[in-house]
């Protein structure tokens, strides 16, 4: 896994990058899936990350029950269907062929589009986050990180 800054201690480690398909679907890079033990047929549970920001968290549905977030899994109602708990979004949706799949309710409680590249990184041990690029490009030009900019459009997209 790529780090945006080699050498740089701290710096955020992306597996890749992600279109948001026409269809809704988002194709994950297969190191991550790798890395969070996705495997076809998996429910996962999709997570606001930054209120006000788009993108999401991916976690898969075993994993998050098994963590803080197992209070707002429980009370997920049916598969695709968004529920909000604290001004944050949550769904529950499956994993197969690499990918998952946005309905346009998600889409829309997740502020992201159709044709939007999200930057996929390591966030925690239970959740990879899913990212707007031009959310990281505007952060780290506030911040002077120049580099870490030129290398994001140097990852893979899936």
């Amino acid at each position: 896994m790529p780090s945006l800054h080699p050498g740089l201690p701290g710096t955020k480690e992306a597996y890749g990058l992600s279109l948001i398909r026409e269809d809704g679907s988002v194709f994950l890079p297969p190191e991550a899936v790798a890395h969070y033990g996705l495997v076809a047929g998996d429910q996962v549970l999709l997570i606001t990350t930054h209120r006000g920001e788009g993108g999401f968290a991916i976690s898969r549905q075993q994993t998050a029950a098994r963590s803080v977030f197992a209070r707002f899994v429980v009370q997920l109602p049916t598969l695709d269907t968004v529920a909000w708990f604290d001004a944050k979004a949550y769904a529950l949706t499956g994993f197969a062929d690499g990918r998952i799949r946005l309905t346009p309710e998600m889409l829309d409680a997740y502020h992201v589009t159709v044709g939007q590249k999200l930057m996929v990184v390591k966030s925690t041990t239970i959740v990879m986050s899913c990212t707007p690029v031009e959310i990281w490009e505007r952060k780290f030009a506030q911040r002077g990180m120049t580099i870490e900019i030129e290398n994001i459009h140097k990852l893979d997209v899936t």
